[in-house]
């Protein structure tokens, strides 16, 4: 599991910023996933900024998500909108070492979910999908959330997010 972290400081405004980059645990040659033959609603919100989103936690995950994928692994990541995921697709056999079923859908394959919230940005990767969620609503595991709001919100939902779908 990779981490890159960043820590801005100003010296004359006091202003702390962060930044983290969380990777996914599995890459498309992890998978066996090819991404040039698939088709999906997450390209047609690729690198645009939604602004006013909000995000909320849906506590420590276990067994597998939407795509595919172990929802523990890594300890930072996010569920989104069912209607970025293409319901049309195939669950072919992975290379992973279990041969698992992973889903052939381009937001499964290294797509990831950046939020800016008080200064302070995440990125972690997209595994599993929230059937609640609008496009401008993330669900994110625990520690993701406590990381950009470590006061935990209002009842777990966090209000005046900048929110960008990405490629990891």
């Amino acid at each position: 599991m990779i981490y890159s972290f960043l820590l801005l400081l100003s010296i004359f405004g006091y202003t702390f910023a962060a930044t983290l980059s969380v990777a996914p645990a599995f890459t498309n040659r992890d998978t066996c996933l090819n991404e040039a033959n698939t088709n999906g609603p997450i390209y047609g919100q690729l690198d645009r900024e939604i602004r006013n989103g909000h995000f909320t936690m849906y506590g420590t995950p276990n067994g597998r998500g939407a795509c595919g994928f172990d929802l523990a692994t890594p300890t930072m990541s996010a569920a989104v909108s069912q209607s970025l995921f293409n319901n049309s697709v195939q669950w072919p056999a992975s290379c992973l070492p279990d041969r698992r079923a992973v889903r052939n859908d381009p937001i499964c394959m290294n797509k990831c979910v950046e939020v800016t919230y008080n200064g302070n940005t995440l990125t972690v990767p997209i595994n599993n999908m929230c059937g609640g969620c609008a496009i401008d609503h993330v669900d994110f595991t625990d520690a993701a959330f406590l990381w950009l709001e470590p006061a935990g919100g209002t009842v777990g939902d966090a209000q005046g997010a900048t929110i960008k779908y990405k490629r990891c």
